[in-house]
């Protein structure tokens, strides 16, 4: 139970600092897609997850071990310097190119209002759930040592999402864009500790 919280809290705060963008933007978020975001995010995890129990059946238990431990050390330091990683790419000439790719999508939040309608529809909650799903894939990926309860993880990451997601926009809203809330270091230290509890 313990584990499959931590995993939740790791994904769930990428989901969660999104909100908080997007609301610091005056951008809403309706219910519809607030729970798109949480079950594609649960998707990409619990099958990520679902993939990792079959990979430790072709490779030697011993050096699945070591994989999953780089792969959560790995992206618990990407996400501790989250911040400086997205600066970084941000200033590059081709970031701001196209508005709907992943890329985007993933270091600005408020690109998913695609249409400026200051609303995330269903369709525009897809595409920011996809673009942000890939600490999800990694994470599930990395949790095959992990020895969870797969339909556990998948009720508590979904039931979790979505008032990580109305939380978070609720909250930039009241923070307005004059503050930034980097949540990247907490997810961050979460899969590091992850990494050597596994």
């Amino acid at each position: 139970m313990i584990k499959a919280l931590l995993l939740t809290i790791a994904v769930c705060t990428d989901s969660f600092a999104a909100a908080v963008g997007i609301g610091g933007a005056g951008i809403k978020v309706p219910f519809r897609s607030a729970v798109v975001v949480s079950f594609v995010g649960t998707f990409f995890l619990t099958a990520s997850a679902a993939a990792s129990e079959f990979l430790k059946l072709l490779i030697n238990s011993e050096l699945f071990g070591i994989l999953s431990f780089c792969l959560l050390l790995g992206l618990g330091i990407f996400n501790l310097f989250q911040n400086f990683f997205k600066e970084m790419i941000a200033k590059s000439p081709r970031f701001g190119r196209d508005k709907n790719s992943p890329a985007k999508l993933f270091f600005d939040e408020t690109a998913a209002d695609a249409d400026n309608s200051k609303s995330i529809s269903v369709k525009e909650a897809f595409a920011l759930s996809v673009a942000l799903s890939a600490d999800s894939v990694v994470t599930g990926i990395s949790s095959g040592s992990l020895e969870l309860n797969l339909p556990l993880l998948s009720a508590v990451c979904f039931l979790t999402g979505i008032p990580a997601v109305l939380l978070g926009v609720m909250l930039g809203k009241k923070l307005h864009s004059a503050l930034k809330i980097n949540l990247g270091w907490l997810s961050g230290a979460v899969l590091i500790v992850l990494a050597f509890v596994h």
